[in-house]
C-alpha cells in the first residue's frame, strides 16, 4: 500500500475514534461517574488519564461524586453594623439592595424596555455598506473561429463597494402590532418588578414578626422554668417537713426537666425564626444580626371597611393583575401582527456602488472600469404559499392569546380569594389575640393561687402543676397571636397591592 493511502486510513481512524463517546457517560445505571479533571478545570473522562477517584473497595457500595466545585462560593458578607439594632423598615431597604428575586425581575424589564427599541426600529430605514474584493480566475467557452483552442482564460481582479438603503413603506399594520406587544410587554415586565419588590417586603416582615413570637416564646419558657423551679423547690420544702411524699418532689422535678425540654425548643425555634428571616434578606446564615423586638408595637386596629371595599382596591392596585392585563394586550397585538404577515409588504431598495474592476484574457493587458452606479426600486413581497406556516403561527398566536386570558381571570379568582382569606384572618385574629390576653390573665391568677395554697400546705400539686403548664401555654398563645395579627395585618396590606414601602410594610396603618 502506498504511504499517502495509509496516512489518509490513519487519519480516518483516528478522527472515528475522537468521536467514540462511550467512556463519557457512565458505563452502567449503577455504576459511578468516572471522571478525570482536565488542565482546563472541566472534567474528562477517567479512561483518558486514569481514575480521578479512588477504585472502590471489593464489595463495598459504589461512590456517586462529581467533581470539585469551584465556580461557586459562599455569599459576600453583608455591610452590617453587628452593635446596632435594626428595625423592620432598615431590614426591608437591606433586603432590597441585596436579595436577588429583584434584581432579576429589573434585569426582566430592561430586556423588555429594550425589546420595545427593538420594534421601533423598524420605522426606521435600514442602511448596509457592503463590498467585493479579490481576485478570480476562471476559463470560459469561445468560438474555435475566434480562439483555435475554443476557450479563454480570464484573470480579474475586482472591488465593489455598496451602500444600500431600505425602508419599509406600508405592511398592513405590522410594525405597529409588534411595537404594541413589546410595549405592553414592558408594561407587564415593570409591573413584575413591582410586585417582587412588594413580595420582597411581606416575606421580610412575615419573617420578623414570625422571630419576634419565637422571641417572646423563649421568654414565656424562661418564665415557665422559672415557676416550675418554683414549685420544685416548694414541693422540696413541704418534703422536708413531712408535709409531701417523694412523689410529689418527682412530679415537681418532672415539671422542671419539662420546662427545660420546653426552653431548649423555643431556643431552637428562635433559631429557625433567625435563620428564616437572614434567607428572606439573602444574608448568609453565618450573619450575626440583632432585631428590634415588636412586643410593644401596637397592633393594627379593626379594616372598618367591607370585604367588597377590599377586593376592589385589590383589583385595582395588585401589580401581578396589571402585568396579566398587559400580557393579555400584548397577546392581541400579536394575533393582530401575525396576521399582517399573510398581506403584501411595499418597501423601497435605494443605493450606490462602485465598479472598480479590471481584466485579462489570455495574458493580454489589463482592461478597466471604475464608474460609479446606482439603482433604486419599489419592492412588493407577497407569500402566496408556504406549507401552512402561516396558517399554524396564527393559530398559535390565538391560543397564547386564549391562555393569557384564562391566566388573567386565575389570576384574578386567586387574587379575590387572597383578600377574602386575609381580611378574615385579620378579625379572626385580633379576636384571638383578646381571648389569648384575657386566658393569661385568668392563667396568671389560678398559677398564684394555686401556688400560694399549695406553699401553705392547703392546696394539690398537681392543681399547682396544671395551673403553671396553663399559665406557659396562655403566655406562649399571646406571643404568637400578637405576632399573627401583625402579619395578617401586612399580609391583608400585600393582598390588597398597598404594601408599596418599606414603612408601610413597618406601619399598623398598612391596612386597607
Amino acid at each position: 500500500m502506498r504511504p499517502g493511502r495509509l496516512t489518509i486510513l490513519v487519519g480516518c481512524a483516528l478522527l472515528g475514534a475522537c468521536e467514540d463517546t462511550r467512556d463519557l457517560a457512565p458505563a452502567s445505571a449503577d455504576t459511578p461517574w468516572q471522571y478525570q479533571p482536565s488542565a482546563q478545570g472541566t472534567a474528562t473522562p477517567a479512561s483518558s488519564a486514569g481514575a480521578a477517584t479512588p477504585a472502590p473497595t471489593k464489595g463495598a457500595p459504589p461512590e456517586f461524586t462529581v467533581p470539585l466545585n469551584t465556580a461557586t462560593q459562599l455569599p459576600s458578607p453583608a455591610d452590617l453594623d453587628s452593635g446596632h439594632v435594626y428595625s423592620l423598615v432598615e431590614l426591608i431597604d437591606v433586603a432590597q439592595r441585596r436579595n436577588p428575586t429583584t434584581r432579576i425581575a429589573w434585569e426582566q424589564a430592561r430586556q423588555a424596555a429594550i425589546g420595545v427599541g427593538m420594534a421601533r426600529a423598524a420605522y426606521l430605514p435600514a442602511i448596509a455598506a457592503s463590498a467585493l474584493v479579490g481576485d478570480e480566475y476562471f476559463q470560459s467557452p469561445f468560438p474555435d473561429n475566434l480562439v483555435p483552442k475554443g476557450f479563454i482564460a480570464v484573470n480579474a481582479q475586482e472591488a465593489i463597494p455598496t451602500l444600500s438603503i431600505g425602508y419599509l413603506l406600508f405592511d398592513f399594520g405590522g410594525r405597529k402590532a409588534t411595537l404594541e406587544e413589546a410595549h405592553q410587554g414592558s408594561i407587564a415586565a415593570n409591573a413584575a418588578f413591582t410586585a417582587a419588590h412588594q413580595q420582597l417586603m411581606f416575606n421580610v416582615a412575615r419573617a420578623y414578626f414570625t422571630l419576634d413570637a419565637a422571641g417572646a416564646g423563649v421568654d414565656a419558657a424562661q418564665q415557665a422554668l422559672t415557676d416550675a423551679q418554683v414549685l420544685q423547690q416548694a414541693a422540696e420544702a413541704q418534703f422536708g417537713r413531712g408535709l409531701a411524699t417523694s412523689v410529689s418532689v418527682q412530679i415537681a422535678r418532672r415539671g422542671t426537666a419539662q420546662a427545660k425540654f420546653d426552653l431548649s425548643q423555643a431556643n431552637s425555634a428562635r433559631q429557625s425564626a433567625m435563620y428564616s428571616l437572614l434567607e428572606a434578606i439573602d444574608l448568609p446564615p453565618t450573619t450575626k444580626l440583632r432585631v428590634a423586638s415588636a412586643a410593644e408595637r401596637p397592633l393594627p386596629p379593626s379594616t372598618g371597611r367591607t370585604v367588597e371595599d377590599a377586593l376592589n382596591e385589590a383589583l385595582l392596585r395588585r401589580p401581578d393583575l396589571a402585568a396579566a392585563v398587559a400580557k393579555l394586550r400584548a397577546a392581541d397585538a400579536k394575533v393582530a401582527a401575525v396576521r399582517s404577515e399573510s398581506a403584501p409588504k411595499i418597501g423601497l431598495k435605494m443605493g450606490v456602488s462602485g465598479n472598480f474592476t479590471r481584466f485579462s484574457t489570455d495574458g493580454g493587458p489589463y482592461l478597466g472600469v471604475g464608474r460609479p452606479a446606482g439603482f433604486g426600486f419599489l419592492t412588493l413581497t407577497w407569500t402566496l404559499y408556504d406549507g401552512g406556516l402561516l396558517q399554524n403561527k396564527r393559530r398559535q398566536a390565538q391560543s397564547q392569546r386564549e391562555q393569557a386570558a384564562d391566566e388573567l381571570k386565575a389570576k384574578t379568582d386567586q387574587a379575590l380569594r387572597d383578600v377574602a382569606l386575609a381580611y378574615d384572618q385579620v378579625e379572626t385574629g385580633l379576636q384571638q389575640y383578646n381571648a389569648a390576653v384575657a386566658l393569661q390573665k385568668a392563667s396568671e391568677e389560678a398559677f398564684h393561687s394555686a401556688s400560694d395554697a399549695f406553699g401553705l400546705g392547703v392546696g394539690s400539686l398537681n392543681d399547682a402543676v396544671t395551673a403553671q403548664t396553663a399559665l406557659a401555654q396562655a403566655r406562649a398563645s399571646v406571643a404568637q397571636a400578637h405576632a399573627q395579627s401583625l402579619v395578617n395585618a401586612a399580609e391583608l396590606a400585600f393582598a390588597t397591592g398597598l404594601l408599596t414601602s418599606s414603612t408601610r410594610a413597618d406601619s399598623a396603618n398598612a391596612l386597607p
